[in-house]
């Protein structure tokens, strides 16, 4: 009989668990409320110079900062770019930078060349494969030897095992 309540006792904790479980997996999910993936377009960047420098630079009526300045991330599009007295309409595309300077109060847009690595020379004029190697001089064999002394010097007095340098 002890045996019976024994098993009885266990199947129903057994069937306690699995009633709980099966109720926790049932349950609705949560919306996430941040993604991974990217955002569709990546922000601009803008460049504004003027001449004199130090003159305030609004976009759409904002103030962002004196020129030069350099706005790491503006979002792409249309945008009205005011710098002192002057304004214009820049367009932004995504992940591109737009330059633009004010000379005399007339907007000057550029483009900055990018450049291109140099090309490693055709010829090599030192080989790989040297056959000759020179030999030290008594001098550089000299100097190598007290280059040694040195060295094992300082490492005996890193160690501790020198009290001395």
């Amino acid at each position: 009989m002890k045996k019976f309540s024994k098993i009885m006792i266990i199947l129903t904790g057994f069937f306690a668990i699995f009633l709980c479980n099966s109720a926790v997996m049932q349950a609705e999910l949560i919306e996430p409320t941040r993604t991974l993936k990217k955002t569709s377009e990546a922000p601009g960047q803008l460049t504004v110079f003027s001449e004199p420098p130090g003159l305030v630079v609004k976009i759409d009526g904002t103030p962002v900062g004196q020129t030069p300045l350099r706005i790491q991330e503006v979002a792409p599009g249309a945008h009205q770019l005011h710098v002192r007295n002057s304004a214009t309409e820049i367009n932004l595309e995504p992940g591109m930078t737009f330059h633009i300077s004010l000379f005399k109060n007339k907007f000057i847009q550029f483009q900055v060349a990018n450049k291109e690595p140099e090309k490693p020379p055709e010829t090599n004029p030192y080989p790989k494969n040297r056959t000759w190697a020179p030999e030290p001089s008594p001098a550089q064999l000299k100097t190598k030897e007290q280059n040694r002394k040195a060295w094992d010097r300082w490492v005996h007095f890193v160690n501790g095992s020198s009290r001395h340098f």
